[in-house]
Parts: structure tokens; C-alpha cells; sequence
């Protein structure tokens, strides 16, 4: 298989990286002469930390970022609003603060560690498709032109994605009015946590504050678009202007009217103003070419959610295209990757563009309204969780996929029927796994322990490699007869699918299964968190995919019914 990426950005490169540590070697080109020098995106939320740690290149990000612990609203001096992420339920309950240009060399040495790098100053300049393959045209620095056939085409190329207006796919959405302005600076302030994030609201408009250090950070503010219109281009349309980039001491004047008392700025690395729009394609998937980040959408970067999505945008699909590839899954789970990622950039867009509108306000009504009413919906727990969860892209859930699905017993049953067999759920037990964790939803993490050695062990550790993992989860009720199911279970999967999944027995103790026959990966979960998390008070199982999202469970765990799942799903 012939597989070309177009962009060589974080989407491209984790695409790029993703398909390699799959087994299908690709081709990776950017326009541009050398990668990304300025800072641009700069958060990475906790979604994309875990992505990373699957991938197998987190540590590098640990060791270069900067944690901050959640973002703090500020109105007149007082605090109104704190988002904090310092509970959130991850490995990585922070935002780390990195510039895009580290988190692109540290994905590139990634790349690199399969023995790939981009092709750079190579430009796709044309594009045809049948139903067999995809033949580029393609521009290199001395002006040649190659041509080439692929089987598969990704364009994670920007915003003014070539291979998006190749596919004559429209960009539908709309430009803000307003104007951004940014610097990259050394700040000074005796008032700043530079542990946090903060946005600062005036009459005339926001500005924030975005440490990466504790020294330097980044400085962005709202302008109308005749604050920095040109006296000469003032009958100009807006969407015709192009303002210069502000000076360090207009933003220190920004600063002065907006910022807390004594900040000071200096010593600047970038300065540019810019326009933000909200577009989304309608389409992610034409035929053997796929669209991804900002090639599919764009958005405000309120929220910092832009490369993120991008970088989850490949990771949901590199593991699809790989098992079609391989010819181990129908060519059809890859229309799931359009359902799933379409609805994630939707709500992405609607998220943003609240953010951006709640902090834009210039209606002097609005703005006490939403002085009052923020901190009183902040400080409700549910509220701010959700929220959290939201911004840090753990909430994103794909249970409207048509490959997710679920196999539950019917509450009446459950009711009517009790435990009494030993192996139908309690009516508490029903209600347990309902509370769990859907099919589609992301599979939290939890420790564990090897049964083998009694070595401490991540979940998200053992969901490390590329295939499937069948958890089998005894319940806090363990019997035997449940174990022998599980056994049983464990055993038929490994016979037709030991190349696709990997399965894991868990019970409470190492002697609940001592009666199976099953010998394969034992694990023991002594205070029952992992059960407790996934709602198994009673025999169940969870089938994750190699996104580590939830593609199946059932309740109770019946044999039958996941074999018919995974018939649609893998040939």
C-alpha cells in the first residue's frame, strides 16, 4: 500500500508517525522550505498527553512543557472564574504550555525514530482519483514536476489546504469581526500565578495571559478592526485588511489599560495580529482521500483546541486505515472516521465560538450579565467538571458511531431475574454498569496489578501497542461459574483473533481464577477502582480499540454476542 500525507504540522506528522508504529510505511511532504519556528499553538491538553503516551513519545513533551493547573477569569482585579484542571480524570490533570515549534521537533524526532522524515519544499499541485487509487502531481524546489500513484491520500496541509480545494470540498463558515493581537514576551508581575492561565475582561474588551515559563509567556488581546486600520485603508472593506503586527509598545499599552496593576513586557520573540474564523468542511472523507486539522476545520484558538483536535483527528484514523490495509477489517470502518471526527470538530466550533463570544463582549448590559452569572455557574461542581472536561478534550465520546455498540441485559430482566443463577446481573448491578463508561466513550485509566509478579501496572500502560484489548472483568462478586465463562470467553477470542486483541482477565484476587483454563494476561484489582470506574459490580466485558475508546461491552459477558460484533467489524 501506497499511502501519501500532505503537511508535515502536527496533524501531518502524528498521522505520518501513527502509520508507521501500524506497520504501513508512507511518503510525507510539505510545502514549506523548514518547519515551524514560532510558537503558535501553544497548549496541549490532557486528550492529546494521553494520545502521546500511546504513541509512545509523551516523555519528551513532559520534559519540554510547562504545566499550568487550570485558567482564571479576572474582572476589574477580581477573580471571578477558575477552571481548574488539577482534578481532572487523567494521568495528565494539567494543560502543559509548549510552543508548537517544540511540539513539532519532538513529533519529527519521533517520525524519524521509523526512519522517515518530511520531503520539504515539495508542493501537491494536482489531484485525480478513481475508484482503484489517487495520481498526484507534485512540485519540487527546482521546479520539476513528479507524478505519482497512491493508494491513500491525508491532507493535514492548513487552512489553504491544497488537497482540500483539489477535492472541491467548500470551507462553509464565517470571519470574526474582531481582530487578535499577540506577543511572545518576557513578563514581569508581582500579581501573575504563573501557574495558571489568565483572562483579564474590560469594558473595551479581553486579554490573556499564557505563561511557558515562569518568566515568558504569551500576551493576546481583542481588537475592533478600526483600532489598527490604517488612516489610508479606512473606507477598505474589513475583510479586505491586512493590519501590521502591533509594536511592544502598543501591547505594553494593552497591558497597562487592561492587564493587572505592574505588569511589564519586554524582550519580544513573536508579534502578529490576526483574524480567526470558524469553517468546517462538510465532508472528511472523498473517496481514497481524507482531510485532517485545520485542512477540515478552524476555529478561534479560545480554548486551545485547534491543534488538539488535529492531532486526535489522526490518531482516530490511522488505526482504521492500518487494519484495511492489512486486510484484517472491512473497508466501511473507515466512514466511521467522517461520523466520529465531523461531530468532535462541530462541537469543537460551537465551544470556541461561545468562549470567544462570552470574552468579546463589548454590550455593557452583556458584560455584568456575565459578570454575575460566571461565578455562580463556576462554583457548581457538576459545571465545572463538565467544563473541564470539555476543554481538555476527555469528553469527546463517539456513541452515535455506527462501529460502537453495546449488548446490555434489559432492565426488567435484570429486575425480575436478580443473581440467584449466578450469572444475571442484580437490578444495583444493571444500574452500576449503566453508570459506566458507553460504548464510544473513552476508556479511563486505572492501576492494576500483574497477577504473575504483583508488579504495579497502569491500564493505560497495557493499551500500548496497536491492537484491540478485551477486558474481562469479573465483578466484585466473583463465582466461579463466572470465571469459567470468562475462561471461556478469553479462549475463543485468542483462537481467531491472537493478531488483533489482546485479552485480560481481571478479578479482584489472584485466587478467583485458579479453577480456569485460561493462561494467558491475569490481572488483579485488589480495591476494585478499575471495577468501580467501569460500573462492574457483576461479570461484564469492555472491548477497547487501539484509540483506547470504547468500541464494545457487554453485560453480562455473553460469548455469542460478541462474536457477532466483531464479525462486523474484522474479517
Amino acid at each position: 500500500m501506497k499511502i501519501l500525507v500532505v503537511g508535515a504540522g502536527p496533524t501531518g506528522l502524528t498521522m505520518a508517525s501513527e502509520l508507521y508504529r501500524h506497520g504501513l510505511p508512507c511518503r510525507i511532504i510539505d510545502a514549506s522550505p523548514q518547519p515551524c519556528e514560532q510558537s503558535r499553538a501553544l497548549g496541549i491538553h490532557a486528550r492529546s498527553l494521553e494520545v502521546f503516551e500511546f504513541m509512545g513519545t509523551v516523555e519528551p513533551f513532559l520534559q519540554q512543557g510547562f504545566k499550568l493547573s487550570g485558567v482564571s477569569m479576572f474582572n476589574r482585579g477580581e477573580k471571578v472564574v477558575t477552571l481548574a484542571l488539577d482534578e481532572l480524570d487523567s494521568p495528565y490533570s494539567f494543560l502543559l504550555s509548549l510552543p508548537q515549534s517544540e511540539t513539532e521537533r519532538i513529533l519529527a524526532a519521533h517520525l524519524e525514530s521509523f526512519g522517515a522524515r518530511p520531503e520539504r519544499s515539495v508542493k501537491l499541485v494536482e489531484l485525480t482519483q478513481t475508484p482503484g487509487a489517487v495520481t498526484v502531481t507534485l512540485e519540487h524546489p527546482d521546479g520539476e514536476r513528479e507524478t505519482d500513484t497512491f493508494d491513500w491520500i491525508i491532507g493535514c496541509d492548513g487552512a489553504h489546504s491544497q488537497v482540500r480545494h483539489s477535492v472541491n470540498a467548500s470551507f462553509d463558515g464565517s470571519q470574526y469581526r474582531e481582530h487578535f493581537v499577540l506577543a511572545d514576551v518576557e513578563i514581569r508581575c508581582p500579581t501573575i500565578d504563573f501557574n495558571q492561565g489568565s483572562i483579564y475582561l474590560s469594558e473595551e474588551g479581553m486579554m490573556a495571559v499564557l505563561p511557558f515559563s515562569q518568566l515568558r509567556g504569551r500576551v493576546l488581546s481583542d481588537l475592533m478592526p478600526e483600532a489598527l486600520k490604517p488612516s489610508e485603508m479606512a473606507d477598505e472593506p474589513t475583510s479586505r485588511l491586512k493590519p501590521p503586527a502591533p509594536t511592544l509598545e502598543q501591547m505594553q499599552d494593552l497591558v497597562n489599560r487592561r492587564g493587572p496593576a505592574n505588569m511589564t513586557i519586554g524582550n519580544p520573540a513573536w508579534l502578529a495580529t490576526f483574524a480567526i474564523s470558524q469553517r468546517q468542511v462538510k465532508q472528511y472523507r472523498h473517496g481514497r482521500v481524507f482531510l485532517a486539522g485545520d485542512a477540515a476545520h478552524i476555529h478561534s484558538p479560545a480554548g486551545g483546541q485547534g491543534m488538539n483536535t488535529g492531532i486526535q483527528d489522526a490518531f482516530n484514523l490511522a488505526w482504521k486505515l492500518a487494519l484495511v490495509c492489512k486486510k484484517v477489517a472491512r473497508e466501511s470502518i473507515l466512514d466511521s472516521y467522517q461520523i466520529e471526527r465531523h461531530a468532535t470538530g462541530a462541537a469543537v466550533l460551537k465551544l470556541t465560538d461561545f468562549l470567544t463570544r462570552v470574552n468579546v463582549l463589548r454590550n455593557h448590559v452583556a458584560q455584568t450579565v456575565r459578570n454575575v452569572l460566571a461565578p455562580i455557574l463556576a462554583s457548581q461542581e457538576v459545571i465545572q467538571d463538565r467544563m473541564a472536561q470539555k476543554i481538555a478534550e476527555l469528553a469527546v465520546n463517539y456513541r452515535h458511531s455506527p462501529i460502537v455498540t453495546e449488548n446490555k441485559l434489559s432492565l426488567v430482566h435484570a429486575k425480575l431475574v436478580g443473581h440467584s443463577s449466578g450469572e444475571q446481573p442484580e437490578l444495583g448491578e444493571w444500574f452500576a454498569f449503566d453508570k459506566g463508561p458507553h460504548a464510544g466513550d473513552r476508556a479511563p485509566d486505572a492501576h492494576l496489578q500483574d497477577a504473575a509478579n504483583n508488579e504495579h501496572i497502569r491500564l493505560f500502560e497495557l493499551l500500548h501497542g496497536t491492537g484491540h484489548h478485551l477486558l474481562l472483568l469479573a465483578g466484585a462478586r466473583t463465582t466461579s461459574s463466572g470465571m469459567r465463562s470468562l475462561s471461556e470467553i478469553a479462549n475463543s477470542i485468542v483462537d481467531l483473533y491472537s493478531k488483533q486483541i489482546k485479552v485480560h482477565i481481571i478479578a479482584r484476587d489472584a485466587a478467583s481464577d485458579q479453577n480456569t483454563e485460561w493462561t494467558g494476561s491475569r490481572l488483579i484489582d485488589p480495591d476494585l477502582s478499575l471495577h468501580h470506574k467501569y460500573g462492574a459490580s457483576s461479570e461484564c466485558l469492555y472491548l477497547i480499540r487501539p484509540d483506547a475508546y470504547i468500541g464494545y461491552r457487554s453485560l453480562p459477558a455473553d460469548k455469542l454476542a460478541l462474536h457477532g460484533y466483531l464479525e462486523t467489524l474484522l474479517i
